[in-house]
């Protein structure tokens, strides 16, 4: 069974810190080092941890540069075979998760990825599911809380805190264009919320992804689809600020019906 280390990154998170933490603490897989690093919470989000830290391989707080060198943190920490993400907020969708990804049989892969759970604003939810690989170039094909990076791969790759919301993103997209080998599991793994970072700041997402698949791939095609992108998160931003949470919501929930 290898050693699985679980992130968890938070600052001043307190409402929803505890169903994270829970949800990880609560897997039935046996081999897990369970790992929060905290940005110097000031809410009462240390307190929590506290509570739990008799279960808890490794917790500190401080402050920190953001979001990915919190993760970084929890890399240079890591001593389990594979690492995976579970920030504040979100959770596995189902106690067997790791036990059902690892089950004792040794995976011939890198990275190992599956679907993933978008929960609305607490009004719907809907399952999506990993894109195929060959879209990677267009954006993120899964979350980076339904993945699972082989640990050694992560300290010698760790975030480039020179991307404020594309970090993850530059790091699967280098290790796909470098030939690391990527499974799909074809599981659901992680139940996520919207309203993200990335969510906050579209165009600067669009930006740095664009910025990033042109490292690799300078072309025209490349170029186009993204100024494309930008256009279209223009008219997204302005809709979203005309139309009410619940009229973008019940748009969203009738295109999402099966």
């Amino acid at each position: 069974m290898p050693q699985i280390s679980i992130v968890t990154v938070v600052f001043n998170d307190r409402q929803h810190l505890e169903q994270t933490i829970l949800s990880v603490l609560g897997q039935t897989y046996q081999n897990i080092e369970y790992i929060i690093i905290d940005g110097g919470s000031i809410d009462g989000t240390v307190d929590i941890i506290r509570r739990y830290e008799d279960r808890v391989a490794y917790w500190q707080s401080e402050p920190d540069r953001g979001i990915y060198d919190a993760m970084n943190k929890g890399i240079s920490a890591a001593s389990g075979d594979w690492i995976n993400f579970m920030n504040s907020g979100d959770t596995f969708c189902r106690s067997d998760v790791l036990s059902t990804i690892f089950p004792g049989k040794v995976v011939q892969a890198d990275l190992i990825y599956g679907h993933h759970q978008v929960n609305y604003h607490e009004r719907f939810s809907m399952v999506k599911k990993a894109l195929d690989l060959k879209f990677l170039w267009k954006g993120m094909v899964f979350r980076h809380q339904s993945l699972f990076v082989r640990t050694a791969l992560m300290k010698q790759h760790p975030f480039d805190l020179s991307y404020r919301i594309g970090a993850d993103y530059e790091f699967i997209f280098f290790a796909y264009m470098n030939n690391y080998s990527f499974h799909n599991c074809d599981q659901v793994i992680a139940a996520v919320s919207t309203g993200g970072v990335s969510e906050k700041n579209l165009l600067l997402g669009n930006q740095e992804l664009w910025s990033i698949v042109t490292k690799y791939r300078n072309t025209l095609p490349v170029n186009a689809f993204y100024a494309k992108q930008y256009v279209v998160t223009l008219l997204k931003i302005a809709v979203k600020k005309v139309l009410p949470r619940k009229a973008t919501d019940f748009i969203l929930s009738l295109l999402n019906k099966p």
